[in-house]
């Protein structure tokens, strides 16, 4: 079953497209600050979070895709998080990101996604099932929002000192 074309389908394209727009910007690289690293994951989630809710005919079957589709994005977007060379001035509170295009294309996963729950509700006929466009966008958000989790602790994580000698 879907819903009608609320203003929730609106918000959940908006904060698809928020996400997206971030994101074009974050996958350039350069420098920027932690908060605007943060925004695409925050905006995913918004979207991945009024996604769910749109899913009426609720069972559990969608319930353990959701959760499971979650962990698996959280968990390769904690890897990327690792993976990626990032530099900080803590003094300025900035932070240096390579361009990459894994954001990008989970951002744009997203926002089609997004799309299509948008495009049912106008049609009135589900074209994709919307637990499973729930779960995978639970699966995009789990990415990004790990991903940025992890640039975030590595960015504020306390550097141990390199030349610190033992008392004996």
């Amino acid at each position: 079953m879907v819903s009608t074309l609320s203003l929730a389908n609106g918000l959940t394209l908006l904060f698809a497209a928020l996400c997206l727009w971030t994101m074009a910007a974050q996958s350039r690289g350069g420098v920027t600050t932690l908060g605007r690293v943060a925004l695409p994951g925050g905006f995913a989630l918004m979207a991945t979070l009024m996604l769910l809710a749109g899913v009426f005919e609720a069972s559990f079957l969608f319930d353990i895709l959701w959760v499971g589709a979650f962990a698996v994005g959280s968990v390769i977007g904690r890897i990327r998080g690792w993976m990626l060379s990032v530099q900080s001035n803590r003094e300025a509170g900035l932070v240096s990101l390579p361009a990459t295009i894994d954001g990008f294309i989970a951002a744009l996963a997203l926002a089609a996604l997004s799309g299509i729950d948008f495009t049912s509700a106008m049609l009135g006929e589900a074209l994709i099932e919307p637990g499973y466009v729930a779960a995978a966008s639970a699966l995009c958000a789990g990415f990004l929002g790990y991903r940025v989790l992890v640039i975030a602790l590595r960015v504020v994580r306390p550097t141990p000192p390199g030349n610190v000698s033992r008392a004996a």
